[in-house]
């Protein structure tokens, strides 16, 4: 008898067929693929394939041994390491794609978290014409791509803004709720004893001001951009401008930037007993050097306590990683519309049939629509 996860990976396999399909292959191309190891990229890793073919597979260095790793290996899929460091040496990068990819094939980079922005020039030069650009899929990656100052060579193209993404990102935000909560119940706490901070009032982060207030939770909001501060105030949540002054008040954090927010002055206003949870990588939220002046001890496999010299001390949720990966950062068939437009970014990218504005592209208004029409036929009711 079929179970339910064979229903869901069967629809998403007819889902991701029928995209292919529509959206048609690329000749002569392969991609090299930053990608969360989590339960969604063993069935999207493989779809891609309808695609353009995986040269090379860069597991993301916090999920790189999960139990959908394991299952992804299955594939043969050819990896290599990731770092930060790594990624910023372009002379390293174009040896490992060159190592997996022999031939004149062309090479398209799917980014998560802007990995190559500091790189990118190095590695179009080192391929020497090969590399078609990058389809980069988060906000905080292409800021990372926005910000850099450099004057890239080759196309650079997201989804990070497209409406299609809005649903995933308010499932993600309830994910890490969910996510905090189970963590705070394995403790013998609730959230509703807590005062919420929630830092970074963007797509994702006012999903989790939502869902908290939702609940109950007493919660404020702290951004850099006046206008997102200006956004929150509006709907009704205290904002404020110093974000030391809101973590003196808060019991539990949710750091939602992308921008390393969670700096030695940040963490030094960290209220005691705080339990601090984010909805990217360690190495996006916190700087690392500060997080490493404080001494972890494991309380579970879920958390950690951090204290310092004094008499401050503070939990983290899943080593400072997304909190909703601790249970497979599973958030349902909306997460699927924004992987259908990233198969019609990268062929689009292939095939020179984006919108460009200035240093960023997009997929067409017509794609997305197409994208969305194929959803609805495969998860909606008639």
């Amino acid at each position: 008898m079929a179970t339910v996860v064979d229903f869901e990976e069967r629809r998403l396999q007819a889902y991701f067929s029928h995209l292919a399909t529509e959206v048609g292959s690329i000749a002569n191309t392969k991609l090299v693929c930053v990608a969360h190891m989590v339960s969604n990229s063993v069935v999207f890793l493989p779809a891609l394939a309808d695609i353009a073919p995986v040269g090379l597979l860069l597991p993301k260095p916090k999920t790189a041994s999960t139990d959908e790793a394991r299952k992804i290996a299955q594939y043969g899929f050819k990896s290599h390491e990731l770092s930060r460091d790594w990624a910023k040496n372009g002379h390293l990068v174009v040896q490992a794609i060159k190592d997996a990819i022999k031939g004149p094939d062309q090479i398209i980079l799917v980014d998560i978290g802007g990995y190559f922005a500091e790189s990118l020039n190095d590695i179009a030069k080192g391929l020497e014409g090969r590399l078609v650009g990058v389809m980069e899929g988060t906000e905080n990656g292409l800021q990372k791509y926005e910000k850099s100052g450099i004057d890239y060579t080759v196309p650079i193209i997201t989804v990070a803004r497209s409406p299609l993404k809005l649903p995933e990102d308010y499932h993600v935000g309830s994910g890490v709720v969910f996510s905090v909560e189970s963590v705070l119940r394995e403790q013998a706490q609730i959230l509703q004893t807590r005062t919420a901070c929630v830092i970074g009032y963007g797509r994702v982060g006012s999903g989790v001001a939502e869902v908290l207030r939702g609940r109950g939770i007493p919660t404020v909001v702290h951004d850099q951009s006046p206008i997102a501060m200006a956004e929150a105030a509006a709907r009704g949540f205290q904002v404020f401008r110093r974000l030391e002054e809101a973590l003196r008040i808060s019991s539990l954090v949710i750091s939602a930037t992308g921008g390393n927010a969670l700096d030695r002055k940040a963490l030094a206003s960290v209220r005691s007993g705080a339990v601090i949870a984010t909805v990217t990588s360690v190495d996006d939220e916190f700087v690392e050097d500060d997080l490493k002046l404080y001494r972890p001890s494991r309380v579970s496999p879920s958390i950690k306590r951090y204290d310092s010299d004094g008499q401050q001390y503070f939990w983290l949720v899943n080593n400072g990683n997304p909190a909703n990966f601790l249970h497979g950062a599973v958030i349902g068939p909306a997460m699927q519309l924004i992987e259908g437009e990233k198969m019609a970014a990268i062929h689009a990218l292939a095939n020179n049939t984006f919108v460009s504005d200035g240093k960023i592209s997009e997929v067409t208004y017509e794609a997305r629509v197409r994208v969305a029409e194929i959803w609805n036929e495969h998860f909606l009711d008639d």
